[in-house]
């Protein structure tokens, strides 16, 4: 009974310590301290818009900057069945990324993002278009959530 009862003692006070010393999680939207004002697009259309879709102008934020954006896509047949018909695809995607003070007009960061993924080709070519659209989807979300971690850090 005294066992259970010092666990949680230490449970609660363990508790009210993160809640009296102001904690909060820095990479989450209400802490950003940075706002993306406008987004500039070269390359692939299509991806620059996609990706600078994720990015919004936040209210009250201190740095206000421009996103600079430079997309590219290729799609490489990476596997081909014994009777020669293509039975996997490699996508590779790549941002160059520009981050500049809208005030200074300093660069901020500049970095290329890459993700390459693979996927199955379908007997139905729409299935195999879908499946191309969700990977590429998922990739722009995840270097996304790379560049926004990396603001998050450089303004917190």
């Amino acid at each position: 009974m005294m066992k259970i009862f010092k666990k949680l003692l230490f449970v609660i006070l363990i508790f009210n310590l993160l809640q009296g010393c102001g904690y909060r999680p820095l990479l989450t939207g209400q802490n950003q301290n940075f706002s993306i004002t406008e987004v500039n697009i070269s390359g692939d259309k299509k991806l620059s818009l996609t990706l600078g879709n994720y990015f919004t102008e936040v209210e009250g934020a201190k740095n206000s900057l421009i996103l600079e954006i430079n997309a590219s896509k290729q799609k490489v047949v990476s596997n081909k069945n014994s009777l020669g018909a293509t039975s996997e695809y490699t996508v590779t995607i790549n941002f160059g990324v520009n981050v500049i003070s809208e005030q200074s007009k300093e660069l901020v960061f500049s970095e290329t993002f890459s993700q390459n993924n693979s996927f199955k080709a379908s007997k139905v070519h729409l299935d195999t278009l879908n499946r191309e659209n969700k990977i590429v989807d998922n990739s722009v979300k995840n270097i996304a959530d790379q560049i926004t971690k990396k603001l998050n850090i450089i303004f917190n």
